[in-house]
Protein backbone atom coordinates (compact mmCIF):
# COMPACT_ATOMS: atom_id res chain seq x y z
CA UNK A 1 0.00 0.00 0.00
CA UNK A 2 1.40 3.36 -1.04
CA UNK A 3 2.52 5.51 1.93
CA UNK A 4 1.72 9.48 1.16
CA UNK A 5 5.03 11.51 0.70
CA UNK A 6 4.61 13.50 3.77
CA UNK A 7 3.64 10.55 6.10
CA UNK A 8 6.92 9.02 4.47
CA UNK A 9 8.98 12.84 5.70
CA UNK A 10 7.34 12.37 9.20
CA UNK A 11 8.54 8.44 9.57
CA UNK A 12 12.07 8.98 8.16
CA UNK A 13 12.27 12.34 10.93
CA UNK A 14 10.79 10.20 13.57
CA UNK A 15 12.90 6.98 13.08
CA UNK A 16 16.34 8.99 12.70
CA UNK A 17 15.65 10.97 15.90
CA UNK A 18 14.96 7.66 17.77
CA UNK A 19 18.45 6.32 16.52
CA UNK A 20 20.34 9.30 17.02
CA UNK A 21 19.09 9.17 20.32
CA UNK A 22 19.82 5.42 21.07
CA UNK A 23 23.66 6.37 18.94
CA UNK A 24 24.32 8.86 21.25
CA UNK A 25 23.92 7.41 24.27
CA UNK A 26 26.65 4.72 23.00
CA UNK A 27 29.27 6.53 22.87
CA UNK A 28 32.21 4.27 22.46
CA UNK A 29 31.76 0.57 23.04
CA UNK A 30 32.26 -2.60 26.03
CA UNK A 31 31.84 -6.44 26.57
CA UNK A 32 29.67 -7.92 29.73
CA UNK A 33 30.27 -10.84 32.03
CA UNK A 34 32.29 -13.84 30.32
CA UNK A 35 31.87 -12.29 26.66
CA UNK A 36 27.87 -13.06 26.60
CA UNK A 37 24.15 -11.70 26.20
CA UNK A 38 21.34 -12.65 28.02
CA UNK A 39 19.34 -10.93 24.88
CA UNK A 40 20.23 -13.41 21.69
CA UNK A 41 21.34 -11.00 18.90
CA UNK A 42 19.79 -11.49 15.37
CA UNK A 43 16.71 -12.87 16.55
CA UNK A 44 14.59 -10.51 15.74
CA UNK A 45 15.86 -8.79 12.28
CA UNK A 46 12.63 -9.79 10.04
CA UNK A 47 8.84 -8.28 10.40
CA UNK A 48 10.36 -6.75 14.25
CA UNK A 49 7.57 -4.08 14.14
CA UNK A 50 4.60 -6.27 13.01
CA UNK A 51 2.34 -7.40 15.84
CA UNK A 52 0.35 -10.42 15.64
CA UNK A 53 -4.04 -9.58 14.97
CA UNK A 54 -5.42 -10.15 18.04
CA UNK A 55 -5.16 -13.65 20.01
CA UNK A 56 -2.87 -16.44 20.96
CA UNK A 57 0.17 -16.94 18.79
CA UNK A 58 3.67 -19.13 19.29
CA UNK A 59 6.82 -19.03 17.45
CA UNK A 60 9.78 -21.70 17.89
CA UNK A 61 13.44 -21.18 17.24
CA UNK A 62 16.69 -22.83 16.85
CA UNK A 63 19.47 -21.22 16.81
CA UNK A 64 23.19 -22.50 15.98
CA UNK A 65 26.17 -20.37 16.85
CA UNK A 66 29.91 -21.25 16.15
CA UNK A 67 32.53 -18.87 17.62
CA UNK A 68 36.08 -19.60 16.75
CA UNK A 69 37.53 -16.22 17.97
CA UNK A 70 37.92 -14.45 21.19
CA UNK A 71 38.84 -11.07 20.40
CA UNK A 72 41.13 -8.45 22.71
CA UNK A 73 39.81 -4.65 22.97
CA UNK A 74 41.97 -4.09 19.70
CA UNK A 75 40.06 -7.05 17.28
CA UNK A 76 43.27 -9.35 17.98
CA UNK A 77 42.87 -12.69 18.71
CA UNK A 78 43.31 -12.57 22.49
CA UNK A 79 46.78 -13.74 23.61
CA UNK A 80 45.17 -14.62 26.92
CA UNK A 81 44.27 -17.80 25.38
CA UNK A 82 46.49 -21.01 24.47
CA UNK A 83 42.94 -22.10 22.60
CA UNK A 84 39.43 -21.10 22.15
CA UNK A 85 36.09 -22.45 20.91
CA UNK A 86 32.57 -21.90 21.10
CA UNK A 87 29.43 -23.72 20.62
CA UNK A 88 26.20 -23.17 20.96
CA UNK A 89 22.78 -24.69 19.77
CA UNK A 90 19.72 -23.35 21.39
CA UNK A 91 15.89 -23.75 21.07
CA UNK A 92 12.89 -21.22 22.04
CA UNK A 93 9.34 -20.88 22.33
CA UNK A 94 7.75 -17.76 22.41
CA UNK A 95 4.08 -17.09 23.67
CA UNK A 96 2.61 -14.15 22.08
CA UNK A 97 -1.10 -12.76 23.75
CA UNK A 98 -2.52 -9.49 21.69
CA UNK A 99 -5.21 -8.46 23.84
CA UNK A 100 -8.72 -8.40 21.90
CA UNK A 101 -10.51 -4.78 21.87
CA UNK A 102 -7.82 -3.12 24.02
CA UNK A 103 -6.44 -0.30 22.84
CA UNK A 104 -3.63 2.51 24.40
CA UNK A 105 -2.64 5.43 22.41
CA UNK A 106 -4.45 3.96 19.59
CA UNK A 107 -2.13 0.69 19.69
CA UNK A 108 -2.82 -2.78 20.13
CA UNK A 109 -1.64 -4.30 23.01
CA UNK A 110 0.75 -7.43 23.23
CA UNK A 111 2.23 -9.75 26.41
CA UNK A 112 5.04 -11.96 25.30
CA UNK A 113 6.93 -14.55 27.19
CA UNK A 114 9.83 -16.69 25.68
CA UNK A 115 12.34 -19.73 27.45
CA UNK A 116 15.26 -21.21 25.69
CA UNK A 117 16.74 -24.29 26.33
CA UNK A 118 20.46 -23.92 25.11
CA UNK A 119 23.50 -26.22 24.90
CA UNK A 120 26.64 -24.77 25.43
CA UNK A 121 30.05 -26.31 24.81
CA UNK A 122 33.05 -24.51 25.47
CA UNK A 123 36.83 -25.27 24.81
CA UNK A 124 39.02 -22.47 26.32
CA UNK A 125 42.24 -22.34 27.93
CA UNK A 126 44.17 -19.34 29.71
CA UNK A 127 47.99 -18.99 28.44
CA UNK A 128 50.60 -19.62 31.10
CA UNK A 129 54.23 -19.68 31.32
CA UNK A 130 55.50 -22.92 30.01
CA UNK A 131 56.43 -24.38 33.47
CA UNK A 132 53.06 -24.05 34.63
CA UNK A 133 50.99 -25.38 31.43
CA UNK A 134 47.97 -24.05 29.98
CA UNK A 135 44.53 -23.96 32.57
CA UNK A 136 41.76 -25.37 30.78
CA UNK A 137 38.53 -23.68 31.65
CA UNK A 138 36.57 -26.01 29.08
CA UNK A 139 33.15 -27.16 30.34
CA UNK A 140 29.62 -27.20 28.94
CA UNK A 141 25.83 -27.33 30.00
CA UNK A 142 22.18 -28.09 28.61
CA UNK A 143 18.99 -26.29 30.05
CA UNK A 144 16.61 -24.06 30.72
CA UNK A 145 17.22 -20.86 30.04
CA UNK A 146 16.59 -17.07 31.93
CA UNK A 147 13.20 -15.95 30.97
CA UNK A 148 12.39 -13.17 28.50
CA UNK A 149 9.61 -10.81 29.47
CA UNK A 150 7.52 -7.95 27.95
CA UNK A 151 4.54 -7.15 29.90
CA UNK A 152 3.35 -4.57 27.65
CA UNK A 153 4.17 -3.90 24.04
CA UNK A 154 2.26 -1.36 21.60
CA UNK A 155 1.61 -2.09 18.52
CA UNK A 156 0.55 0.46 15.65
CA UNK A 157 -0.96 -0.40 12.13
CA UNK A 158 -1.12 2.45 9.00
CA UNK A 159 -1.06 0.96 5.98
CA UNK A 160 2.32 -0.93 5.01
CA UNK A 161 3.74 0.79 8.12
CA UNK A 162 3.90 -1.27 10.93
CA UNK A 163 5.66 -0.14 14.51
CA UNK A 164 6.02 -1.65 17.86
CA UNK A 165 7.22 -0.39 20.89
CA UNK A 166 8.04 -1.11 24.61
CA UNK A 167 9.59 -2.78 27.56
CA UNK A 168 11.38 -6.14 27.48
CA UNK A 169 13.56 -7.85 29.73
CA UNK A 170 14.70 -11.02 31.40
CA UNK A 171 14.66 -13.02 34.71
CA UNK A 172 17.11 -14.72 36.14
CA UNK A 173 15.27 -17.73 36.19
CA UNK A 174 18.22 -20.75 34.96
CA UNK A 175 21.04 -22.29 36.78
CA UNK A 176 23.92 -20.31 37.87
CA UNK A 177 26.96 -21.38 40.06
CA UNK A 178 30.09 -18.85 40.23
CA UNK A 179 32.17 -21.69 40.41
CA UNK A 180 31.34 -23.36 37.56
CA UNK A 181 33.33 -22.86 34.02
CA UNK A 182 30.18 -22.40 31.92
CA UNK A 183 26.64 -21.22 33.11
CA UNK A 184 23.23 -21.15 31.22
CA UNK A 185 22.09 -18.10 33.43
CA UNK A 186 23.60 -14.82 33.87
CA UNK A 187 22.37 -14.87 37.26
CA UNK A 188 21.04 -10.96 36.98
CA UNK A 189 18.43 -9.28 36.10
CA UNK A 190 17.89 -6.97 32.26
CA UNK A 191 15.77 -4.38 31.03
CA UNK A 192 15.45 -2.87 27.72
CA UNK A 193 13.45 -0.89 26.45
CA UNK A 194 12.88 -1.12 22.88
CA UNK A 195 11.12 0.42 19.30
CA UNK A 196 10.52 -1.68 16.14
CA UNK A 197 9.24 -0.70 12.65
CA UNK A 198 8.58 -2.60 9.68
CA UNK A 199 7.44 -1.34 6.32
CA UNK A 200 5.68 -3.67 3.67
CA UNK A 201 5.71 -1.57 0.33
CA UNK A 202 4.76 -4.15 -2.38
CA UNK A 203 6.70 -7.25 -2.63
CA UNK A 204 9.72 -5.77 -0.23
CA UNK A 205 9.74 -5.75 3.46
CA UNK A 206 11.95 -3.35 5.64
CA UNK A 207 12.51 -3.73 9.70
CA UNK A 208 14.09 -2.36 12.19
CA UNK A 209 15.15 -2.91 15.75
CA UNK A 210 16.27 -0.72 18.44
CA UNK A 211 16.98 -2.08 21.62
CA UNK A 212 18.98 -0.33 24.77
CA UNK A 213 18.95 -2.96 27.63
CA UNK A 214 20.79 -2.26 31.54
CA UNK A 215 22.30 -5.01 33.20
CA UNK A 216 21.55 -5.54 37.16
CA UNK A 217 24.71 -6.79 39.50
CA UNK A 218 25.60 -10.62 39.68
CA UNK A 219 25.58 -10.87 43.22
CA UNK A 220 27.67 -13.69 43.28
CA UNK A 221 30.69 -12.23 42.01
CA UNK A 222 29.91 -8.91 42.46
CA UNK A 223 30.47 -8.09 38.68
CA UNK A 224 28.02 -5.49 36.84
CA UNK A 225 27.93 -6.01 32.71
CA UNK A 226 27.74 -2.39 31.11
CA UNK A 227 24.68 -0.98 29.24
CA UNK A 228 24.13 -3.02 25.42
CA UNK A 229 23.00 -1.09 22.52
CA UNK A 230 21.66 -3.81 19.70
CA UNK A 231 20.18 -2.57 16.21
CA UNK A 232 18.98 -5.28 14.01
CA UNK A 233 17.78 -5.13 10.79
CA UNK A 234 16.59 -6.88 7.05
CA UNK A 235 15.73 -6.06 3.64
CA UNK A 236 14.28 -8.70 1.29
CA UNK A 237 11.70 -8.76 -1.56
CA UNK A 238 9.79 -11.31 -3.27
CA UNK A 239 11.08 -13.93 -5.62
CA UNK A 240 8.55 -16.61 -6.29
CA UNK A 241 4.92 -16.85 -4.60
CA UNK A 242 5.76 -17.47 -0.98
CA UNK A 243 9.25 -17.06 -1.59
CA UNK A 244 11.61 -14.14 -0.44
CA UNK A 245 14.88 -13.53 0.00
CA UNK A 246 17.11 -10.49 1.27
CA UNK A 247 19.84 -9.15 3.43
CA UNK A 248 19.93 -9.25 7.39
CA UNK A 249 22.20 -8.60 10.52
CA UNK A 250 23.02 -6.25 13.61
CA UNK A 251 25.18 -4.57 14.95
CA UNK A 252 25.97 -4.20 18.86
CA UNK A 253 27.93 -1.57 21.55
CA UNK A 254 28.06 -1.82 25.24
CA UNK A 255 27.53 1.70 26.43
CA UNK A 256 29.19 1.85 29.61
CA UNK A 257 31.99 0.24 31.51
CA UNK A 258 32.03 -3.27 33.49
CA UNK A 259 32.47 -2.85 36.95
CA UNK A 260 33.75 -5.28 39.39
CA UNK A 261 32.96 -4.46 42.75
CA UNK A 262 32.70 -0.91 41.85
CA UNK A 263 36.06 -0.76 40.12
CA UNK A 264 36.56 -0.23 36.42
CA UNK A 265 37.45 -3.81 34.70
CA UNK A 266 41.03 -4.43 32.64
CA UNK A 267 41.56 -0.25 33.23
CA UNK A 268 39.42 0.00 29.71
CA UNK A 269 35.62 -0.99 31.03
CA UNK A 270 35.90 -4.10 29.09
CA UNK A 271 34.46 -2.71 25.95
CA UNK A 272 32.93 -5.00 23.02
CA UNK A 273 31.41 -4.74 20.08
CA UNK A 274 30.38 -6.84 17.41
CA UNK A 275 28.66 -6.70 13.75
CA UNK A 276 26.70 -9.01 11.13
CA UNK A 277 25.78 -9.14 7.99
CA UNK A 278 24.27 -11.95 5.97
CA UNK A 279 21.81 -13.39 3.51
CA UNK A 280 18.05 -14.67 4.49
CA UNK A 281 15.37 -16.72 3.00
CA UNK A 282 11.89 -17.06 3.99
CA UNK A 283 9.26 -19.42 2.73
CA UNK A 284 4.98 -19.72 3.17
CA UNK A 285 4.61 -22.79 2.77
CA UNK A 286 0.52 -21.76 3.83
CA UNK A 287 -0.94 -17.96 4.89
CA UNK A 288 -0.18 -19.47 8.67
CA UNK A 289 3.28 -21.38 8.52
CA UNK A 290 6.44 -18.92 6.99
CA UNK A 291 9.68 -20.45 7.65
CA UNK A 292 12.64 -18.14 7.96
CA UNK A 293 16.41 -19.59 7.33
CA UNK A 294 18.92 -16.26 8.41
CA UNK A 295 22.84 -16.47 8.38
CA UNK A 296 24.51 -14.01 10.44
CA UNK A 297 28.42 -14.03 10.21
CA UNK A 298 30.12 -11.83 12.74
CA UNK A 299 33.05 -9.20 11.92
CA UNK A 300 34.79 -6.28 13.80
CA UNK A 301 34.29 -7.74 17.63
CA UNK A 302 35.90 -6.30 20.51
CA UNK A 303 36.21 -8.18 23.77
CA UNK A 304 34.51 -10.56 23.11
CA UNK A 305 33.63 -13.84 20.99
CA UNK A 306 33.18 -13.85 17.02
CA UNK A 307 31.74 -16.46 14.79
CA UNK A 308 29.18 -17.17 12.77
CA UNK A 309 24.96 -17.77 13.33
CA UNK A 310 22.70 -19.57 11.89
CA UNK A 311 18.43 -19.34 12.72
CA UNK A 312 15.66 -21.16 11.61
CA UNK A 313 12.33 -19.64 12.51
CA UNK A 314 8.66 -20.35 12.34
CA UNK A 315 5.53 -19.60 13.40
CA UNK A 316 3.43 -22.26 14.96
CA UNK A 317 -0.35 -22.98 13.72
CA UNK A 318 -3.40 -22.76 16.49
Amino acid sequence: MHIPQKRQHRLAATTAAIAALLLACAGTANATEGGGNSYALGVETNYAGLMFPDGLHMLAYYAHYNGMHSMDNAGNDSTKLAYFHSEVNSVALRVTYVWPGIKWLGASVETRAALPVPTIDLKLGIARPPALGTLDKSGGETGIGDLQLAPILLGWHDGALHQTAGIEGFLPTAHYDAAENVNIGRNYRQIAPIYALTWLPGASQYSLKLRYARNGTNHDTGYRSGDELSVEFSAGTALAPGLSAGVNGYLYRQTTDDKLKGLVVNGNGNRGRVAALGPYLSYSATPKVTFILKLQPEFSARNRSQGTRLWLQTKIPL
